[in-house]
Protein backbone atom coordinates (compact mmCIF):
# COMPACT_ATOMS: atom_id res chain seq x y z
CA UNK A 1 0.00 0.00 0.00
CA UNK A 2 0.90 3.42 -0.63
CA UNK A 3 1.01 5.68 1.92
CA UNK A 4 3.33 7.96 0.88
CA UNK A 5 4.74 10.20 3.58
CA UNK A 6 1.76 9.84 5.81
CA UNK A 7 3.82 11.99 8.93
CA UNK A 8 4.09 14.95 7.13
CA UNK A 9 1.22 14.95 4.77
CA UNK A 10 -1.71 13.99 7.25
CA UNK A 11 -0.47 13.98 10.88
CA UNK A 12 -0.96 17.68 12.36
CA UNK A 13 -2.12 18.74 15.95
CA UNK A 14 -3.74 21.64 14.16
CA UNK A 15 -6.11 19.49 12.52
CA UNK A 16 -5.07 20.87 8.99
CA UNK A 17 -7.04 19.02 6.00
CA UNK A 18 -5.67 16.35 4.44
CA UNK A 19 -3.90 16.59 1.07
CA UNK A 20 -6.24 14.43 -0.86
CA UNK A 21 -10.29 14.66 -0.45
CA UNK A 22 -10.91 12.49 2.82
CA UNK A 23 -15.03 11.59 4.17
CA UNK A 24 -13.47 11.63 7.72
CA UNK A 25 -14.30 14.36 10.39
CA UNK A 26 -11.89 16.38 11.22
CA UNK A 27 -9.67 14.66 13.86
CA UNK A 28 -11.19 15.73 17.42
CA UNK A 29 -9.99 18.25 19.54
CA UNK A 30 -8.84 17.45 23.29
CA UNK A 31 -11.72 17.89 25.32
CA UNK A 32 -13.75 16.12 23.02
CA UNK A 33 -10.88 13.35 23.04
CA UNK A 34 -11.10 13.27 26.70
CA UNK A 35 -14.82 13.22 26.89
CA UNK A 36 -14.90 10.16 25.00
CA UNK A 37 -12.21 8.53 26.42
CA UNK A 38 -13.67 9.55 30.00
CA UNK A 39 -16.66 7.67 29.70
CA UNK A 40 -14.43 4.20 29.16
CA UNK A 41 -13.10 4.93 32.39
CA UNK A 42 -9.81 6.06 30.82
CA UNK A 43 -8.02 9.54 31.42
CA UNK A 44 -5.45 9.83 28.76
CA UNK A 45 -2.50 12.68 28.66
CA UNK A 46 -3.27 15.49 26.54
CA UNK A 47 -3.10 13.84 22.94
CA UNK A 48 -2.89 15.37 19.46
CA UNK A 49 -3.41 13.68 15.76
CA UNK A 50 0.31 12.51 15.80
CA UNK A 51 -0.39 10.74 18.81
CA UNK A 52 -2.57 8.40 17.18
CA UNK A 53 -0.08 7.88 13.98
CA UNK A 54 1.44 4.49 15.68
CA UNK A 55 -2.54 2.72 15.57
CA UNK A 56 -2.83 3.16 11.57
CA UNK A 57 -0.80 -0.07 10.81
CA UNK A 58 -2.83 -1.81 13.47
CA UNK A 59 -6.00 -0.99 12.06
CA UNK A 60 -4.72 -1.59 8.82
CA UNK A 61 -3.83 -5.28 9.76
CA UNK A 62 -6.29 -5.74 12.51
CA UNK A 63 -9.70 -4.18 11.58
CA UNK A 64 -12.67 -4.60 13.55
CA UNK A 65 -14.74 -3.88 10.50
CA UNK A 66 -14.13 -2.53 6.47
CA UNK A 67 -16.45 -0.44 4.99
CA UNK A 68 -16.14 0.51 1.14
CA UNK A 69 -18.06 3.45 -0.46
CA UNK A 70 -18.26 3.91 -3.77
CA UNK A 71 -17.72 7.58 -5.44
CA UNK A 72 -19.29 9.08 -8.12
CA UNK A 73 -15.85 9.64 -9.26
CA UNK A 74 -14.85 6.24 -9.74
CA UNK A 75 -12.89 6.45 -6.34
CA UNK A 76 -13.57 3.78 -3.50
CA UNK A 77 -13.05 4.63 -0.18
CA UNK A 78 -12.26 2.06 2.35
CA UNK A 79 -12.55 2.54 6.08
CA UNK A 80 -10.72 0.53 8.37
CA UNK A 81 -12.39 0.41 11.79
CA UNK A 82 -11.20 -0.64 15.47
CA UNK A 83 -13.20 0.00 18.51
CA UNK A 84 -12.01 1.25 21.50
CA UNK A 85 -14.26 0.06 23.63
CA UNK A 86 -18.00 -2.00 22.57
CA UNK A 87 -18.08 -3.00 18.90
CA UNK A 88 -20.20 -0.50 16.74
CA UNK A 89 -20.02 2.82 19.01
CA UNK A 90 -17.64 5.42 19.72
CA UNK A 91 -14.51 6.03 19.94
CA UNK A 92 -13.56 4.05 17.44
CA UNK A 93 -10.45 4.52 15.38
CA UNK A 94 -10.46 4.69 11.44
CA UNK A 95 -8.24 4.50 8.53
CA UNK A 96 -9.39 5.83 4.98
CA UNK A 97 -7.37 4.20 2.24
CA UNK A 98 -8.41 5.49 -1.23
CA UNK A 99 -8.51 3.17 -4.36
CA UNK A 100 -7.79 4.74 -7.90
CA UNK A 101 -6.53 2.86 -11.01
CA UNK A 102 -4.98 -0.29 -9.28
CA UNK A 103 -3.50 1.91 -6.67
CA UNK A 104 -3.94 2.33 -3.29
CA UNK A 105 -3.67 5.70 -1.52
CA UNK A 106 -3.99 6.02 2.56
CA UNK A 107 -5.69 9.54 1.93
CA UNK A 108 -6.58 9.92 6.16
CA UNK A 109 -7.16 8.82 9.96
CA UNK A 110 -9.23 10.07 12.89
CA UNK A 111 -10.31 9.22 16.35
CA UNK A 112 -14.61 9.26 15.55
CA UNK A 113 -15.96 10.52 19.22
CA UNK A 114 -19.53 11.60 17.85
CA UNK A 115 -21.77 8.89 16.92
CA UNK A 116 -23.07 10.91 13.85
CA UNK A 117 -20.14 10.80 12.45
CA UNK A 118 -19.49 6.63 12.85
CA UNK A 119 -22.97 6.62 10.83
CA UNK A 120 -21.98 8.13 7.54
CA UNK A 121 -18.97 5.18 7.91
CA UNK A 122 -21.17 2.26 8.91
CA UNK A 123 -24.18 3.21 6.28
CA UNK A 124 -21.73 2.20 3.33
CA UNK A 125 -20.76 -1.62 2.30
CA UNK A 126 -19.55 -3.57 4.61
CA UNK A 127 -16.89 -5.70 3.23
CA UNK A 128 -15.74 -7.54 6.36
CA UNK A 129 -16.58 -7.98 10.19
CA UNK A 130 -14.17 -9.92 12.39
CA UNK A 131 -16.71 -10.69 14.60
CA UNK A 132 -18.80 -12.60 11.88
CA UNK A 133 -15.09 -13.81 10.78
CA UNK A 134 -14.49 -15.66 14.59
CA UNK A 135 -18.54 -16.96 14.47
CA UNK A 136 -17.69 -18.50 10.73
CA UNK A 137 -13.94 -19.37 11.68
CA UNK A 138 -16.08 -21.21 15.17
CA UNK A 139 -18.64 -22.80 13.08
CA UNK A 140 -16.22 -24.40 11.04
CA UNK A 141 -13.95 -25.52 13.85
CA UNK A 142 -17.39 -27.50 15.32
CA UNK A 143 -17.31 -29.08 11.60
CA UNK A 144 -14.46 -29.97 11.94
CA UNK A 145 -14.38 -31.84 15.68
CA UNK A 146 -18.40 -33.41 14.66
CA UNK A 147 -16.63 -34.64 11.55
CA UNK A 148 -13.14 -36.02 13.16
CA UNK A 149 -16.48 -37.99 15.95
CA UNK A 150 -17.99 -39.28 13.03
CA UNK A 151 -14.24 -40.54 12.22
CA UNK A 152 -13.66 -42.21 15.06
CA UNK A 153 -17.21 -43.84 15.79
CA UNK A 154 -16.79 -45.33 11.44
CA UNK A 155 -19.43 -43.35 10.06
CA UNK A 156 -17.35 -42.22 7.78
CA UNK A 157 -19.89 -41.15 4.96
CA UNK A 158 -21.71 -38.22 7.28
CA UNK A 159 -17.56 -37.71 8.32
CA UNK A 160 -16.67 -36.56 4.77
CA UNK A 161 -20.14 -35.07 4.14
CA UNK A 162 -19.48 -32.54 7.53
CA UNK A 163 -15.87 -31.78 6.79
CA UNK A 164 -16.92 -30.97 3.11
CA UNK A 165 -19.73 -28.23 4.14
CA UNK A 166 -16.74 -27.13 6.55
CA UNK A 167 -14.37 -26.99 3.58
CA UNK A 168 -16.70 -24.86 1.80
CA UNK A 169 -17.54 -22.18 4.30
CA UNK A 170 -13.85 -21.71 4.45
CA UNK A 171 -13.72 -20.40 1.35
CA UNK A 172 -10.75 -21.10 -0.05
CA UNK A 173 -10.00 -23.65 2.36
CA UNK A 174 -7.50 -24.64 5.34
CA UNK A 175 -4.93 -26.60 5.43
CA UNK A 176 -5.97 -28.37 8.09
CA UNK A 177 -9.68 -29.29 6.74
CA UNK A 178 -8.20 -30.87 3.92
CA UNK A 179 -5.44 -32.85 5.96
CA UNK A 180 -8.54 -34.32 7.75
CA UNK A 181 -10.15 -34.78 4.91
CA UNK A 182 -7.41 -37.03 3.80
CA UNK A 183 -7.79 -39.07 6.83
CA UNK A 184 -11.13 -39.61 6.46
CA UNK A 185 -10.71 -40.60 2.46
CA UNK A 186 -7.73 -43.10 3.49
CA UNK A 187 -10.13 -44.58 6.13
CA UNK A 188 -13.05 -45.41 3.45
CA UNK A 189 -10.10 -46.85 0.77
CA UNK A 190 -10.04 -43.60 -1.45
CA UNK A 191 -6.50 -43.91 -1.46
CA UNK A 192 -5.83 -41.44 -4.42
CA UNK A 193 -8.16 -38.57 -3.22
CA UNK A 194 -6.34 -38.96 0.23
CA UNK A 195 -3.47 -37.98 -1.54
CA UNK A 196 -4.88 -35.37 -3.45
CA UNK A 197 -6.42 -33.62 0.09
CA UNK A 198 -3.24 -34.01 1.72
CA UNK A 199 -1.44 -32.44 -0.75
CA UNK A 200 -3.41 -29.33 -1.20
CA UNK A 201 -2.90 -29.34 2.92
CA UNK A 202 0.65 -29.14 1.76
CA UNK A 203 -0.09 -26.28 -0.71
CA UNK A 204 -1.61 -24.17 1.53
CA UNK A 205 0.86 -24.39 4.50
CA UNK A 206 4.04 -25.55 3.71
CA UNK A 207 5.09 -25.60 7.22
CA UNK A 208 2.90 -28.01 8.74
CA UNK A 209 4.06 -31.78 9.58
CA UNK A 210 1.12 -33.61 9.38
CA UNK A 211 -0.08 -33.83 5.65
CA UNK A 212 3.61 -35.35 4.83
CA UNK A 213 3.65 -37.58 7.44
CA UNK A 214 0.08 -39.22 6.52
CA UNK A 215 1.17 -39.22 2.88
CA UNK A 216 4.80 -41.17 3.98
CA UNK A 217 2.24 -43.42 6.04
CA UNK A 218 0.49 -44.25 2.52
CA UNK A 219 3.27 -44.71 1.06
CA UNK A 220 5.01 -46.98 3.79
CA UNK A 221 1.60 -49.28 3.09
CA UNK A 222 2.02 -49.40 -0.19
CA UNK A 223 5.60 -50.61 0.37
CA UNK A 224 7.15 -47.11 -1.98
CA UNK A 225 9.72 -47.14 0.75
CA UNK A 226 11.47 -44.22 -1.59
CA UNK A 227 8.29 -41.69 -1.64
CA UNK A 228 7.67 -42.80 2.13
CA UNK A 229 11.32 -41.92 3.31
CA UNK A 230 10.78 -38.78 1.33
CA UNK A 231 7.61 -37.34 2.82
CA UNK A 232 8.23 -38.77 6.41
CA UNK A 233 11.84 -37.43 6.34
CA UNK A 234 10.29 -33.92 5.20
CA UNK A 235 7.53 -34.53 8.28
CA UNK A 236 10.67 -34.90 10.57
CA UNK A 237 12.20 -31.83 9.56
CA UNK A 238 9.52 -29.88 10.23
CA UNK A 239 8.63 -30.98 12.92
CA UNK A 240 12.01 -32.61 14.79
CA UNK A 241 10.62 -33.14 18.35
CA UNK A 242 7.57 -34.96 17.29
CA UNK A 243 7.92 -38.25 18.86
CA UNK A 244 5.61 -40.11 16.54
CA UNK A 245 7.41 -38.53 13.27
CA UNK A 246 10.44 -40.01 14.68
CA UNK A 247 9.14 -43.38 15.67
CA UNK A 248 7.32 -44.27 12.12
CA UNK A 249 10.57 -43.04 10.32
CA UNK A 250 12.41 -45.30 12.19
CA UNK A 251 10.21 -48.16 11.48
CA UNK A 252 10.10 -47.36 7.68
CA UNK A 253 14.20 -47.65 8.07
CA UNK A 254 13.69 -51.22 9.95
CA UNK A 255 11.67 -52.26 7.12
CA UNK A 256 14.67 -51.11 4.83
CA UNK A 257 16.83 -53.03 7.02
CA UNK A 258 18.72 -49.75 8.17
CA UNK A 259 18.68 -50.74 11.66
CA UNK A 260 21.64 -48.17 12.97
CA UNK A 261 19.76 -45.34 11.47
CA UNK A 262 16.33 -46.96 12.60
CA UNK A 263 18.02 -46.91 16.17
CA UNK A 264 19.28 -43.28 15.81
CA UNK A 265 15.83 -41.79 15.28
CA UNK A 266 14.37 -44.59 18.33
CA UNK A 267 17.05 -42.73 20.43
CA UNK A 268 15.49 -39.49 19.20
CA UNK A 269 12.20 -40.43 19.98
CA UNK A 270 12.61 -41.39 23.31
CA UNK A 271 14.96 -38.64 23.82
CA UNK A 272 11.87 -36.16 22.76
CA UNK A 273 9.14 -38.34 24.84
CA UNK A 274 10.49 -40.70 27.21
CA UNK A 275 6.76 -41.94 28.05
CA UNK A 276 5.82 -42.54 24.41
CA UNK A 277 5.28 -46.59 24.13
CA UNK A 278 5.77 -46.60 20.42
CA UNK A 279 9.44 -46.99 20.00
CA UNK A 280 9.30 -50.11 22.50
CA UNK A 281 6.13 -51.53 19.86
CA UNK A 282 8.01 -51.15 16.95
CA UNK A 283 11.03 -52.82 18.09
CA UNK A 284 8.90 -55.40 19.26
CA UNK A 285 6.84 -55.66 16.33
CA UNK A 286 10.33 -56.10 14.47
CA UNK A 287 12.26 -58.68 16.67
CA UNK A 288 8.83 -61.00 16.12
CA UNK A 289 8.22 -60.62 12.89
CA UNK A 290 11.13 -59.27 11.06
CA UNK A 291 14.19 -61.42 13.15
CA UNK A 292 11.72 -64.13 14.52
CA UNK A 293 13.14 -63.69 17.89
CA UNK A 294 9.81 -63.65 19.68
CA UNK A 295 11.50 -63.49 23.00
CA UNK A 296 13.62 -60.57 22.40
CA UNK A 297 10.36 -58.98 21.45
CA UNK A 298 8.43 -59.77 24.56
CA UNK A 299 11.05 -57.88 26.18
CA UNK A 300 10.37 -54.73 24.20
CA UNK A 301 6.53 -54.91 24.08
CA UNK A 302 6.43 -55.61 27.89
CA UNK A 303 8.29 -52.21 28.75
CA UNK A 304 6.15 -50.24 26.31
CA UNK A 305 2.81 -51.64 27.69
CA UNK A 306 4.25 -50.48 31.33
CA UNK A 307 4.17 -47.04 29.70
CA UNK A 308 0.66 -47.79 27.70
CA UNK A 309 -0.95 -51.02 29.15
CA UNK A 310 -4.26 -50.75 27.00
CA UNK A 311 -2.55 -50.48 23.88
CA UNK A 312 -4.29 -53.21 21.77
CA UNK A 313 -1.66 -53.88 18.89
CA UNK A 314 0.82 -54.36 21.61
CA UNK A 315 -1.18 -56.77 23.52
CA UNK A 316 -2.08 -58.59 20.47
CA UNK A 317 1.21 -59.15 19.46
CA UNK A 318 2.90 -59.95 22.84
CA UNK A 319 0.23 -62.42 22.93
CA UNK A 320 1.55 -64.14 19.05
CA UNK A 321 5.03 -63.81 20.91
CA UNK A 322 4.08 -65.90 23.98
CA UNK A 323 2.16 -68.39 21.55
CA UNK A 324 5.38 -68.63 20.01
CA UNK A 325 7.56 -69.62 22.74
CA UNK A 326 5.00 -72.39 23.86
CA UNK A 327 3.73 -70.15 26.50
CA UNK A 328 -0.36 -71.07 26.05
CA UNK A 329 -1.64 -70.13 29.22
CA UNK A 330 -0.09 -66.37 28.86
CA UNK A 331 -1.51 -66.57 25.77
CA UNK A 332 -5.47 -67.34 26.59
CA UNK A 333 -4.97 -64.69 29.79
CA UNK A 334 -3.70 -61.56 27.51
CA UNK A 335 -6.74 -62.67 25.26
CA UNK A 336 -9.29 -62.15 28.03
CA UNK A 337 -7.81 -59.16 28.31
CA UNK A 338 -7.96 -58.16 24.86
CA UNK A 339 -11.43 -59.48 24.55
CA UNK A 340 -12.58 -56.98 27.31
CA UNK A 341 -12.33 -53.64 25.01
CA UNK A 342 -15.51 -52.01 24.44
CA UNK A 343 -14.05 -51.53 20.06
CA UNK A 344 -11.30 -54.04 18.89
CA UNK A 345 -9.46 -52.53 16.07
CA UNK A 346 -9.37 -54.16 12.58
CA UNK A 347 -5.64 -55.35 13.38
CA UNK A 348 -6.37 -56.80 17.21
CA UNK A 349 -9.53 -58.56 14.94
CA UNK A 350 -7.50 -60.06 12.76
CA UNK A 351 -4.58 -61.17 15.21
CA UNK A 352 -7.86 -63.28 17.43
CA UNK A 353 -8.53 -64.87 14.27
CA UNK A 354 -5.27 -65.95 14.04
CA UNK A 355 -4.83 -67.06 17.70
CA UNK A 356 -8.15 -68.91 17.78
CA UNK A 357 -7.41 -70.98 15.38
CA UNK A 358 -4.14 -71.75 16.78
CA UNK A 359 -5.76 -72.83 19.94
CA UNK A 360 -7.95 -74.87 18.57
CA UNK A 361 -11.18 -72.56 19.30
CA UNK A 362 -12.97 -72.53 15.91
CA UNK A 363 -16.12 -71.08 16.41
CA UNK A 364 -14.58 -68.06 18.52
CA UNK A 365 -12.04 -67.70 15.28
CA UNK A 366 -15.40 -67.31 13.02
CA UNK A 367 -17.02 -65.07 15.30
CA UNK A 368 -14.19 -62.86 15.15
CA UNK A 369 -13.20 -63.39 11.07
CA UNK A 370 -17.16 -61.94 10.59
CA UNK A 371 -16.83 -59.02 12.63
CA UNK A 372 -13.86 -58.85 10.40
CA UNK A 373 -15.72 -58.54 7.23
CA UNK A 374 -18.04 -55.92 8.85
CA UNK A 375 -15.53 -53.55 9.12
CA UNK A 376 -14.26 -50.63 6.83
CA UNK A 377 -10.69 -51.60 6.67
CA UNK A 378 -10.39 -55.19 7.27
CA UNK A 379 -6.39 -55.69 8.37
CA UNK A 380 -4.85 -57.96 5.76
CA UNK A 381 -8.10 -59.39 4.93
CA UNK A 382 -6.03 -62.17 2.88
CA UNK A 383 -4.71 -63.84 6.17
CA UNK A 384 -8.23 -63.29 7.58
CA UNK A 385 -9.40 -65.05 4.73
CA UNK A 386 -6.99 -67.92 4.68
CA UNK A 387 -7.26 -68.21 8.70
CA UNK A 388 -11.05 -68.75 8.19
CA UNK A 389 -10.20 -71.25 5.38
CA UNK A 390 -8.15 -73.54 7.83
CA UNK A 391 -11.28 -73.55 10.46
CA UNK A 392 -13.14 -74.57 7.59
CA UNK A 393 -10.76 -77.18 6.69
CA UNK A 394 -9.90 -78.35 10.32
CA UNK A 395 -13.83 -78.72 10.79
CA UNK A 396 -15.14 -80.56 8.04
CA UNK A 397 -15.90 -77.93 6.05
CA UNK A 398 -14.37 -78.38 2.78
CA UNK A 399 -16.99 -76.13 0.44
CA UNK A 400 -16.80 -73.39 2.64
CA UNK A 401 -12.84 -73.80 3.42
CA UNK A 402 -12.17 -73.55 -0.56
CA UNK A 403 -14.71 -70.28 -1.11
CA UNK A 404 -12.91 -68.80 1.68
CA UNK A 405 -9.08 -69.41 0.07
CA UNK A 406 -10.64 -68.49 -3.38
CA UNK A 407 -11.21 -65.15 -1.57
CA UNK A 408 -7.94 -65.45 0.16
CA UNK A 409 -6.21 -65.92 -3.47
CA UNK A 410 -7.66 -63.25 -4.89
CA UNK A 411 -6.84 -60.49 -2.66
CA UNK A 412 -2.90 -62.15 -1.57
CA UNK A 413 -2.21 -63.75 -5.06
CA UNK A 414 1.11 -65.90 -4.67
CA UNK A 415 1.78 -64.95 -1.09
CA UNK A 416 -1.49 -67.21 -0.44
CA UNK A 417 -0.57 -69.40 -3.04
CA UNK A 418 2.39 -70.68 -1.51
CA UNK A 419 1.27 -70.27 1.92
CA UNK A 420 -1.96 -72.81 0.78
CA UNK A 421 0.59 -75.56 -1.23
CA UNK A 422 2.87 -76.01 1.58
CA UNK A 423 0.34 -75.73 4.45
CA UNK A 424 -0.28 -79.58 6.36
CA UNK A 425 -3.73 -78.21 7.87
CA UNK A 426 -5.16 -78.19 4.08
CA UNK A 427 -3.79 -81.63 3.35
CA UNK A 428 -7.39 -83.06 2.71
CA UNK A 429 -8.09 -79.83 0.24
CA UNK A 430 -5.17 -80.44 -1.81
CA UNK A 431 -6.57 -84.11 -3.19
CA UNK A 432 -9.71 -82.11 -4.63
CA UNK A 433 -9.21 -80.37 -8.51
CA UNK A 434 -10.72 -77.17 -6.71
CA UNK A 435 -7.56 -76.54 -4.99
CA UNK A 436 -5.44 -77.01 -7.59
CA UNK A 437 -7.68 -74.81 -9.87
CA UNK A 438 -7.38 -72.26 -7.27
CA UNK A 439 -3.81 -71.96 -6.09
CA UNK A 440 -2.45 -73.78 -8.85
CA UNK A 441 -0.07 -76.43 -9.43
CA UNK A 442 3.01 -77.43 -7.50
CA UNK A 443 6.31 -75.92 -8.72
CA UNK A 444 8.22 -78.76 -10.22
CA UNK A 445 12.01 -78.87 -11.17
CA UNK A 446 13.06 -79.89 -14.50
CA UNK A 447 16.39 -81.59 -15.31
CA UNK A 448 18.27 -80.39 -18.04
Amino acid sequence: MATRDVLETLASTECSEAPCETCLPRFPEQNRLGEAFARLGVLPAPLGKTDFFQWVKFTLENPDEIWVLDRFDDHKMYHYVTYVGEPGTVPAFVVEVRWLDEFTELTDYSMIVRDADLQPIRSSDLVYCLSRELERENLIRQLNEKALKKYDEDCLLEAVEIIDLAIRLSGSGSAYLFNNRGLIQWKMGRIERAKQDFLESIRLEEENGDPYFNLGLIYFDDANHDLALKYLRQAVRLNPSDSQFLTELGHLYLEMEREQEALHFFDQAVETNPEDAQVDFHLGYYFLYKKKDPRKALKYYDNGLRKDPEDQFALADMAIAHWALGNKRKTMGIRRVLEQHQRLLPYTVSRLVYLNTELGDYERALKYYREALTQNEPFEPEWLHYNAALVYAKTGRPRKALDTLSLAVRVGGDAVKRRARSDEALKELKQLAAFKRIVGPSTKRRTK
